[in-house]
C-alpha cells in the first residue's frame, strides 16, 4: 500500500505514487484529512516554529500514525499467507532536511517495522514550506522552557505513577500527552491537576496535543469506511515526537521519559496464535536503542529513557502507594485498550474495561497492593465480571470481548505447569531485540508479573467463579 503525504500545500503524488492514498497536513485544518494542531508545542513557548529538523520529525510521525490508523490489518496477504496483521506500507513524506533523513532511512524503517510489525518503507521529498508559523493568540496561557526533563504523560497507571515519583524527586517537569479523542484530553489535564495541586511547589506544565487522520481524501465516498484500523502502535512514535520537539525548546540535553513497566513492552505472545498482537512494543529496549540510535545519527541531542523498564506494574505502584494524589487519581488513570466501549453499557467514557490485557495487567497490579477503588465494566454489566460464563458468551477469537482474558489465562496456565527454567529466556532469544544481561532481568520482569497475574485471577476466582482455577490448572484446595 502506498500513501502520500502533504504538508501545508498541496502537492499532486508524482508518477510512483500516482495510485496512492492521500493524506493532507495543510496550512488551514478544515481543508485537511490529516487534522492536527502541532502548533500547540511551539506556541505555548512563544515561538513561531521549532528547529526544522524537529519539524520533519512531528510530520513523520504523524504521517506513520496516520498510515497505522487508516490501512487496515485485515485480509492482508504477505509472502501468500493471510496473518490479518503485516502489512507492506511505501509512505512519501516532505522534509525540509532530506539529506539527513535518507541518511537514517533504514535504521527508522527497522524501528517502524518493529515496533508495529509491518514492513515500512519510508521514502523523503524536499520542502521548503514551514508548518503553522504564526503567532499565538493565547497569551495568558504561554510557558517558559525552566524545566529539567519531559515526561509523557498519558493518562495511564504507570505515566502518572512515574510523574509522582519524578516530583517527588523535586524535578521541574514539562509534561506532554497525546490525545486521540476529546474526552482523553479532559481526563489528562483532570489528572494533572491532581498532581499539580499535591506538588504546587515544585514547577511543571503539561502540553497536550492531538492528531485525527481522516479517511484518505482520494476515495470513494461509499467505500471509506473500508479505511480505518482498530490497532495503533505507532501512536507511540508521535507521542516521542512530541516530547522531542518540547525537549528541543527546554534545551540541549534534556531527557524524555517514558515510564512504563517493563512486562506491557516485552510482547512475547500469550498463544502460539497471537504472534504480533497483544501488547505495546512502544518501551522494548530494542525499540527505543533503535530510536535513540535515529537520534544520535541525526545530531538530536535528547536521549529517551524508560526508568521502569526493569519493573512490573506491581512494582511501580507500590513505591508510591502511600501517595495522596496517586490513592485519588489511580481509578481515574486509562489503561484500557478500548476507553470508549463502555458507552454501550451506559457508562461514562474513558473507562477500563476490565478485561483486554493492559486492564487485565492493571488489575493485577492494584491487587498487589489491595487497592480497592477501581471501576470496571462489570459494574455497569454482570455479564462481564472475570468468569468461564464470560469467556463462553463472548468467546469470538477475532473479536470477542474475553480473547484476552482466554489467552491470558492459557499463558498462566503454561506458567503454571512449565518445568523449563529457561522457557522464557529462550522465547526472549527467539523474539530478539535483547541482549544477554536484559534477558536476565526481563526474565525476572515476566516471572513476577504472572504471578501477579496469577494472584490476580485467583482473586476473581473466589469473587466470582471458581471453575477459573480450573482453567489455569489450580485446584481450590491450592488456594
Amino acid at each position: 500500500m502506498k500513501i502520500w503525504i502533504n504538508k501545508t500545500i498541496y502537492t499532486d503524488p508524482s508518477d510512483y505514487f500516482s495510485d496512492a492514498l492521500v493524506f493532507n497536513m495543510l496550512d488551514e485544518n478544515p481543508q485537511s484529512n490529516l487534522k492536527t494542531n502541532l502548533e500547540e508545542i511551539w506556541r505555548r513557548f512563544s515561538k513561531q516554529n521549532i528547529d526544522s529538523l524537529y519539524e520533519d520529525f512531528l510530520v513523520i510521525a504523524v504521517s506513520v500514525f496516520a498510515t497505522d490508523k487508516r490501512v487496515s490489518r485485515s485480509d492482508i496477504k504477505v509472502s501468500n499467507i493471510h496473518d490479518n496483521w503485516t502489512r507492506q506500507l511505501e509512505i512519501c513524506v516532505p522534509v525540509l532536511n532530506i539529506d539527513k533523513w535518507l541518511l537514517v532511512k533504514e535504521t527508522l524503517e527497522e524501528a517502524l517495522g518493529f515496533l508495529s510489525g509491518d514492513f515500512w518503507t519510508l521514502s523523503f521529498r524536499q520542502t521548503y514550506e514551514r508548518y503553522r508559523n504564526t503567532d499565538y493568540r493565547k497569551k495568558d496561557d504561554q510557558i517558559n522552557n525552566d524545566f529539567d526533563c519531559v515526561s509523557l504523560f498519558s493518562g495511564g497507571l504507570d505515566s502518572f505513577s512515574g510523574a509522582i515519583k519524578l516530583l517527588r524527586e523535586g524535578k521541574k517537569v514539562c509534561f506532554v500527552g497525546c490525545m486521540e479523542y476529546n474526552t482523553l484530553n479532559n481526563r489528562i489535564l483532570e489528572l494533572y491537576e491532581l498532581l499539580h495541586r499535591e506538588y504546587v511547589n515544585v514547577k511543571s506544565n503539561i502540553i497536550v496535543f492531538s492528531t485525527k487522520p481522516g479517511a484518505p481524501v482520494n476515495i470513494d465516498e461509499n467505500i471509506k469506511s473500508r479505511y480505518t484500523e482498530n490497532t495503533s502502535r505507532s501512536r507511540s512514535l508521535l507521542f516521542i515526537a512530541g516530547a522531542l520537539a518540547v525537549a528541543s525548546i527546554i534545551g540541549s540535553g534534556t531527557p524524555i521519559f517514558i515510564p512504563e513497566n517493563g512486562f506491557i513492552g516485552l510482547n512475547i505472545p500469550l498463544t502460539p496464535s497471537r504472534m504480533g498482537s497483544c501488547s505495546t512494543r512502544t518501551t522494548h529496549v530494542f525499540f527505543l536503542s533503535k530510536l535513540n540510535e535515529v537520534l544520535s545519527l541525526l545530531d538530536i541531542p535528547h536521549k529517551i529513557e524508560n526508568f521502569y523498564a526493569y519493573r512490573t506494574k506491581g512494582e511501580i505502584v507500590d513505591e508510591i502507594k502511600d501517595s495522596t494524589t496517586f490513592l485519588e487519581g489511580a481509578s481515574r488513570t486509562i489503561s484500557c485498550s478500548h476507553p470508549t466501549l463502555g458507552r454501550i453499557d451506559g457508562a461514562a467514557i474513558p473507562i477500563n474495561c476490565g478485561y483486554c490485557f493492559p486492564c487485565l495487567i492493571r488489575r493485577a497490579s492494584l491487587h498487589k497492593i489491595g487497592y480497592k477503588n477501581d471501576e470496571y465494566l462489570d459494574v455497569y454489566n454482570n455479564e462481564y465480571k472475570l468468569s468461564i460464563d464470560f469467556i463462553k458468551k463472548f468467546k469470538n477469537p477475532d473479536s470477542g470481548r474475553a480473547k484476552d482474558l482466554k489467552a491470558t489465562l492459557m499463558a498462566l496456565h503454561k506458567y503454571l505447569v512449565n518445568d523449563d527454567a529457561d522457557y522464557y529466556k529462550k522465547e526472549m532469544i527467539k523474539l530478539g531485540g535483547l541482549s544477554p544481561s536484559d534477558i536476565d532481568k526481563f526474565n525476572k520482569v515476566y516471572v513476577n508479573s504472572m504471578e501477579e497475574i496469577k494472584n490476580m485471577i485467583i482473586s476473581q476466582a473466589l469473587a466470582n467463579d471458581l471453575l477459573l482455577l480450573d482453567y489455569i490448572g489450580v485446584g481450590v484446595h491450592n488456594v
